[in-house]
């Protein structure tokens, strides 16, 4: 028996796959302009690295229920996804006076 081996092709597929589930995700969610993009998927680990934002007003949903949702849909829709991670985007105000 040979070791199975997932191609360039193979990592390619599941990236499409999270980036579907996630584009049938974002009308779901009580979110203006619900941003949910694929950085990175890293398929030795199975983790899916997101970038998330969009404004909420008067929700009452916390960034944590709503990544711990994305989460569970995305290891629902796509079996090779084991994690999720949010990237965390520092912005500046400007420069120091």
């Amino acid at each position: 028996m040979g070791v199975l081996k997932r191609s360039k092709d193979g990592r390619a597929a599941v990236e499409a796959r999270i980036r579907a589930a996630l584009d049938g995700l974002k009308p779901l969610l009580p979110v203006n302009a619900p941003v949910i993009d694929l950085v990175e998927y890293r398929e030795e680990m199975g983790l899916a690295v997101l970038r998330v934002g969009g404004h909420c007003p008067g929700c009452d949903m916390s960034a944590t229920m709503l990544m711990e949702g994305i989460e569970a849909h995305l290891r629902m829709r796509v079996p090779e996804v084991r994690e999720v991670r949010e990237v965390r985007e520092v912005r500046s105000a400007g420069p120091l006076p």
